[in-house]
């Protein structure tokens, strides 16, 4: 069988679109050897980023870099002269849909929540995911939320609809102290309690209240706890910062950039639980992520997210300030209740794997292959 993926993330430093990708790849390399694998890539650093050397893979990187030609034009075409048995577009289709094609919706927010994207963004988004919902064969799903969202709203048959979850990269387990050492100490300066946020700066993460919230926790505790906040900057961002200004906590807050996905392990391990209380999620990596370092998860009672948690989590309103000021005064005084979720957390994520996830997807390969 011949497989085309196309990687629109990979090589782009972009999160969790493109450990998804590298992660996917990699794991069906590690479990079929005998399909012929030929991977599409718009980044010239998508080979590099995989690293991933065999036979049964090969490497296309799509020219020009200009990127509505690569997907109206030299996509389609590379995809017409190699003729696959199946493909599967992770992220953005390519402009004309081919026969055989399974599509990844990574959000369904650019639907159910368009208002929190800036116009220019939101017509795009779904434009593109709108295309590839309609016109392939199959719509891959990362969580049961959307697969439902999908059968209710849009409504295509659950027979289109698989279900892949997503996982956690191998490198996140529970670390020592020495070992997170030189990352959270040496590294980033983070030498008192922490709590900490993962993920990109923009409104559906909810970081504006997450910054109240830790305000309010502050004032009422009186305590030494950082907060601590590691992702990419987006239109969000000059918000978020001037909040931090206004409520006179700047000391407090520890800017993290965006660190690098080798960092963030020990930067989850350190800390005293992941606070993502975010409006709107179709998985939410980073629940995962923290769950497998064996840190408490704080995060959002709506959408995919308890879902992915299970019950290894603390569930709050996110239009809440004081649910998510309570969650952080419970986990940073009640060492009883963070030792529970860390081993509910572990015993969870280990229901998530790549593996599982590689084998699924060669599942819907294989039944494109046969139409």
């Amino acid at each position: 069988m011949k497989i085309a993926l196309f990687l629109a993330n990979a090589g782009k430093n972009s999160g969790g679109p493109e450990v998804y990708e590298v992660e996917l790849l990699r794991a069906l390399a590690r479990l079929d050897r005998k399909n012929e694998y030929h991977v599409f890539f718009l980044f010239e650093r998508g080979p590099e980023t995989v690293r991933l050397t065999q036979d049964n893979v090969f490497y296309h990187v799509l020219k020009p870099k200009t990127r509505a030609v690569s997907l109206s034009i030299t996509l389609p075409l590379a995809l017409r002269r190699l003729r696959p048995d199946a493909i599967h577009s992770t992220f953005i289709p390519p402009a004309m849909i081919p026969r055989r094609m399974a599509y990844t919706l990574p959000c369904t927010a650019v639907f159910a929540r368009p208002h929190y994207y800036p116009a220019l963004i939101r017509l795009r988004l779904q434009a593109l995911c709108g295309l590839g919902i309609r016109k392939s064969q199959a719509v891959v799903c990362i969580s049961q939320h959307v697969q439902d969202w999908m059968r209710e709203e849009i409504g295509l048959s659950v027979d289109r609809l698989p279900l892949i979850p997503l996982a956690a990269s191998t490198g996140f387990r529970p670390m020592t102290d020495d070992e997170r050492r030189p990352i959270v100490e040496d590294k980033y300066g983070l030498k008192h309690p922490y709590f900490l946020f993962s993920g990109r700066w923009e409104p559906r993460k909810n970081l504006s209240r997450l910054v109240v919230a830790f305000a309010q926790f502050k004032k009422e505790v009186k305590t030494d706890f950082k907060l601590a906040l590691t992702g990419e900057r987006t239109w969000a961002a000059k918000e978020v910062l001037g909040l931090i200004r206004q409520l006179d906590i700047k000391e407090d807050v520890v800017d993290l950039g965006k660190s690098p996905l080798s960092d963030l392990p020990a930067l989850y391990g350190g800390a005293t639980a992941l606070v993502y209380p975010s409006l709107w999620e179709s998985f939410g990596l980073p629940i995962v992520e923290a769950m497998r370092c064996g840190v408490p998860v704080v995060t959002s009672r709506v959408a995919a997210m308890p879902e992915t948690v299970g019950n290894a989590g603390l569930l709050v309103d996110p239009l809440s300030v004081e649910e998510i000021a309570d969650a952080m005064r419970r986990l940073s005084q009640d060492s009883s209740l963070r030792q529970y979720l860390r081993n509910e957390g572990i015993k969870r994520s280990k229901e998530f794997s790549w593996d599982q996830t590689a084998r699924k997807s060669l599942a819907v390969y294989e039944y494109l292959a046969a139409q």
